[in-house]
């Protein structure tokens, strides 16, 4: 007689078999979506850092500036630099007749600078040997920082105080005796650039104030009692029309006081922005004037008939940028806040509460926030977060500005 136990045995097997492999295959497939979420579900996140954001308007205006032209022509070459305070008699330029005398001017304004570094490094003497390395390290970091950020105009300085602070470390500690023998050297090398120089046709200061070169600055002709007693329709006409330079025949400028005006024109709705209780603004040009400065509001005047306003700011900070100003489109920062920025893609409302997701650990943790200032990009909290409040971001969280299933307590 046949078996028939055994002829089902290798049925049974091979299902069993197939069996397995089913399951191994599900088990596999599990743990590939199991990976593949994990690697791909990925989030972004951005350090909360404080940050300032202002309330601002743009208005075209003109800088107005009480000044003195300084006549002048010809191939100057400047000895005063722009925004520096002269007083009268300073020499501001010189005229070149030659070509060659422009470059023994650059050789002998180098041969004076190393002249001075050296006899200032070699009197001072004596300081302890710490505070030297502090000072090298220090002159060292900064020259970095004006190279890495591409100051050139202070990168000069900057070196200079590098091989100053290094002169004094060899003078102190005895790797050289002095400079002596070579300011005697480069003493002789000056008298020698100074007698081919010879003597050049000078342009001085008439009166004290803040220089400006005719390169530098477009010398606007303007009419400073005509900006005053405009109506605003007439301003905005004068903006519209320009104004003319007059630069032929003028070295620069100097500006005799530090006090300046912007006289600006705007709609009767930013006008309505500057209002009794806002006595100073920020004003700021773009791409000239980065920093913002402090202005007081002189004037505001609303023509309801020709819907036009006249804006009078004043500010009373001088230097070289400032100087250029001339006809601008200048930002002005109503209000400025202060605390913590946070991109407007990280906000999510859970419960009726405006908040974000925080990355603590491997967790996400909603956080609610109360906004300060917002803008189209960020908005700005508090800077004095605190678990339990109704701002709870704090400084250097780990902001989830991007990421899908968000939760509460939920693994990243």
């Amino acid at each position: 007689m046949h078996d028939e136990s055994a002829k089902g045995k290798p049925g049974l097997k091979a299902a069993a078999w197939v069996f397995v492999a089913f399951l191994l295959v599900l088990a596999s497939l599990y743990l590939a979506m199991q990976l593949f979420s994990i690697l791909h579900h990925t989030y972004k996140t951005e350090t909360a850092i404080t940050y300032t954001m202002a309330d601002s308007v743009t208005l075209n205006g003109v800088a107005v500036f009480d000044v003195i032209d300084v006549a002048g022509s010809g191939d100057l070459g400047y000895l005063a630099t722009d925004g520096e305070r002269v007083t009268g008699g300073t020499i501001l330029a010189e005229s070149y007749t030659d070509a060659s005398q422009g470059v023994l001017r650059e050789r002998l304004d180098r041969l004076d600078r190393t002249i001075a570094l050296l006899t200032k490094s070699q009197n001072s003497t004596g300081s302890d040997l710490s505070v030297l390395t502090t000072q090298t390290k220090t002159a060292l970091y900064n020259l970095l920082d004006q190279l890495d950020t591409a100051a050139y105009g202070a990168t000069a300085d900057a070196e200079d105080a590098f091989l100053l602070a290094q002169n004094r470390m060899q003078v102190s500690t005895g790797q050289a005796e002095g400079f002596d023998a070579t300011l005697a050297a480069l003493q002789t090398q000056h008298d020698e650039v100074a007698g081919q120089l010879g003597e050049l046709s000078q342009v001085t200061a008439e009166t004290n104030g803040y220089f400006i070169s005719a390169t530098a600055a477009l010398p606007l002709s303007l009419d400073r009692d005509a900006l005053a007693a405009a109506a605003p329709a007439e301003l905005q006409a004068l903006l519209a029309g320009g104004f003319s330079s007059n630069e032929s025949g003028l070295a620069g400028r100097i500006v005799t006081g530090f006090s300046w005006q912007f006289y600006a024109t705007c709609d009767l709705d930013t006008a309505e922005r500057f209002t009794d209780d806002l006595k100073s603004v920020k004003i700021s040009v773009p791409g000239k004037q980065n920093d913002p400065l402090t202005a007081t509001i002189v004037d505001v005047q609303s023509d309801e008939d020709t819907g036009t306003a006249k804006i009078v700011l004043q500010c009373q900070s001088i230097n070289a940028n400032v100087l250029r100003l001339g006809q601008e489109n200048a930002r002005i920062d109503l209000q400025t806040y202060e605390g913590i920025r946070i991109d407007r893609t990280a906000l999510h409302i859970v419960n009726g509460a405006y908040g974000v997701y925080v990355k603590y650990g491997n967790l996400q943790r909603f956080r609610k926030i109360t906004r300060l200032y917002e803008n189209e990009n960020y908005i700005l909290v508090p800077a004095d977060g605190a678990l339990g409040t109704e701002n709870e971001v704090r400084l250097y969280d780990e902001i989830i500005v991007e990421g899908t299933n968000l939760q509460d307590g939920k693994l990243l």
